[in-house]
This record gives structure tokens, sequence and C-alpha cells, in this order.
């Protein structure tokens, strides 16, 4: 059972759940490979070019032995590419971002959790972020002005339009709230105009990839 679903309320419905898009344990990864690849390939480099100037030594521990063919270099690459991947890993396992019928819920870290929650009358409005690579791939990070607290930022997660929109659907239902269903037929508006906006910039994002490719391989056939 996730942690969202224990906190909530017996007096409030849960109304979504929504968890990080994938982009972040596909950049752990990434980072990962490429600073721990990076070490190997200054090693094979540093070998290859000046092996025959490095001095002789060996350096043996109990799981391992340095010398002028393999020295620690890898080793402290891959350590530095694992102390990135751990965190944006960690992030995306841990993280939890819950709507009720009364509250937003924002729920990270894995040992050391930390927990944010707005009512929902406390909002007065909504901004997402999306940048190229959320233009791309379809995620976004969510603002939301609050009034008397702090605002609320929330990371990358998939189609943020479904949960702004399930946020003013709540609102619109919330007796304490003076939000009308005519509001909300608004807001609705605006919202799809956004996505349909943020889906057109991807497909011309999509096009231009496409054409770039079309672009190279035709290079690449007249022998460029």
């Amino acid at each position: 059972m996730g942690y969202i679903r224990k906190v909530t309320g017996a007096n409030e419905k849960l109304v979504l759940i929504t968890r990080l898009h994938g982009i972040y344990l596909f950049m752990a990864f990434f980072w990962f490979a490429a600073i721990a690849g990076l070490g190997f390939f200054l090693e094979y480099m540093l070998w290859h070019y000046a092996g025959s100037k490095i001095f002789t030594y060996e350096l043996d521990l109990w799981f391992i032995t340095f010398n002028q063919e393999h020295t620690p270099i890898p080793w402290m690459f891959t350590l530095a590419g694992f102390a990135v991947f751990w965190p944006l890993f960690t992030t995306y396992i841990s993280t939890e971002v819950g709507l009720t019928d009364r509250r937003i819920i924002h729920k990270k870290g894995l040992v050391m959790i930390e927990v944010q929650q707005v009512e929902l009358e406390d909002i007065r409005g909504e901004q997402v972020h999306h940048g190229w690579l959320g233009w791309l791939f379809g995620y976004g990070r969510i603002h939301f002005d609050c009034r008397f607290i702090d605002d609320v930022y929330l990371p990358a997660i998939r189609d943020p339009y479904r949960l702004v929109k399930a946020v003013h659907t709540a609102r619109m239902r919330h007796d304490d709230i003076p939000y009308t269903r005519d509001d909300l037929d608004g807001d609705i508006i605006r919202i799809d105009e956004e996505r349909i906006k943020a889906f057109k910039a991807r497909e011309k994002l999509k096009r231009m990839a496409r054409k770039t490719r079309r672009d190279f391989n035709a290079a690449e056939n007249a022998g460029y």
C-alpha cells in the first residue's frame, strides 16, 4: 500500500495518485553510464598514449589490484556516476503525489520522509512548466499558487493536465470553496487549450527529429 493511501483521513476521499515521469529513471541510468564510461575511456586513452611513461606500481586491495594497466580511474568515475544515479533513482521510486477531495499531498523521501500538503481552498492558481524534454516526452512540473502558505512545486509527472483538471473538479465539489460549475467549465477550456498547445509542440519536435534523421540518412547515402 502506498504512503498516501495510509495517511488519507477517514473523512476524505482519495481522488487520484500519480508518480513521477520515467525521465528521472532514464536520466539516472544515463548519467551513471556516461560518467562510468568516461572513466573507462580515460583509462584506455591514458594507457594507450602514455602507458610507457607511467611509473610501475602495484596496489593490492582485498578485492582488486591496481597497477599501471588497471588504474583507480574507472572506479572513481563509477562512484561519481553512482552519486548522481542514486538521488535520481530514489526520487523516482519514493515520490508520490496524491489528490483527495480536501487536499493535495506531495510525499518524497525513501527513509527520511517529507510530506508537503495544501488544502484545496488555499489554491489560487496553477502553472505547468514543460521545457524542451517535457514537450517532447509529455511531462510537466506544476506550480500551485497558494495563499497564506508557501507555494507548492510538484516535480515532473506524466500528463500534468490530468491532475490539474482533477484539482479544479475537486474544488468545484468542495462545500467551502466559492467555485461554481461555470468557473470549472471556463478553467477546463483553458486547460484543454494548454494541453493541445503542448501536444502540437510535441508533434512539431517529433517532425523536426524525423526530418533531421532523413536529412542525415540522405547525406550518408550520398557519400558526404
